[in-house]
């Protein structure tokens, strides 16, 4: 074989080892990547954390694992998946085995609270707390203490800020009237200042607060209660000038 024989041989032979190589080789994923490193989650609630890319193969390990409950990823919708089983922090740590990396998240597991936000105020508003688009925080405690927080959100960052807070209860009279009562101030340095208020609106605002707060009422107030609670309307009107405070309950997420 002369000389350019053996040059195109090589070259065919170089041709076929690079085509294989290009074949087997397959680009390495980007590794795993969450929005935030730090969240704050609701006892009581399933939440799920989205992410993006990640090789699809995962190793989880929490520092608190009493603390974060049940843990998992679902590959599929790209979604962490946590049920707490009790407050308190927990750092949890993703191991991305494709991609070779780690991410660690910083999880803080909040009492369970339902969160109404204000949508309408009809008459003359007495109290300083309410304000379109603040939110009514009713928190369930361990002792079930029933504090009340009143939230505005940042508009630059988003973030809730607390404006008010204090405590509440609901009284239930022989005529089946539901009453709101709250006491709320500024910090911990104020006086508490006392509202009341009438309770009307959906059907599902009387379930959700007694499955959740154990007023245990009677099951004939309750039957037929426990529906439509993710968009349940609940109407405070003040009991000494019939202002009308309108709110719906916002998803438990």
């Amino acid at each position: 074989m002369n000389r350019l024989g053996l040059y195109f041989l090589a070259l065919l032979q170089t041709l076929i080892i690079c085509s294989c190589n290009n074949n087997g080789d397959e680009p390495t994923p980007e590794p795993i990547r969450f929005a935030n490193q730090e969240y704050s989650i609701r006892l009581g609630v399933g939440t799920n954390i989205s992410f993006v890319d990640g090789g699809g193969v995962y190793e989880l390990s929490a520092s608190n694992p009493e603390i974060l409950g049940k843990y998992s990823i679902e590959v599929e919708t790209k979604n962490l998946l946590i049920n707490p089983a009790a407050t308190g922090q927990s750092y949890l740590t993703i191991k991305d085995v494709i991609a070779g990396s780690l991410v660690t998240l910083n999880i803080t597991v909040e009492d369970f609270y339902m969160s109404f936000r204000i949508d309408e105020i009809e008459g003359k508003n007495t109290n300083e707390y309410f304000d379109i688009g603040r939110e009514i925080r009713f928190v369930r405690d361990a002792d079930n203490t029933k504090p009340i927080l009143i939230m505005r959100q940042n508009k630059l960052d988003y973030h809730w800020l607390t404006v008010g807070e204090g405590v509440f209860d609901i009284s239930r009279s022989e005529t089946e009237i539901f009453s709101m009562h709250m006491a709320l101030h500024g910090n911990h340095n104020e006086e508490l200042v006392a509202f009341e208020y009438t309770m009307s609106g959906d059907a599902g605002y009387m379930y959700i607060f007694d499955h959740w707060f154990g007023y245990n009422w009677p099951q004939t107030i309750m039957s037929g209660r426990a529906i439509s609670v993710e968009r349940c309307r609940m109407i405070l009107t003040d009991t000494f000038n019939d202002c009308k405070i309108t709110c719906t309950l916002q998803p438990l997420r």
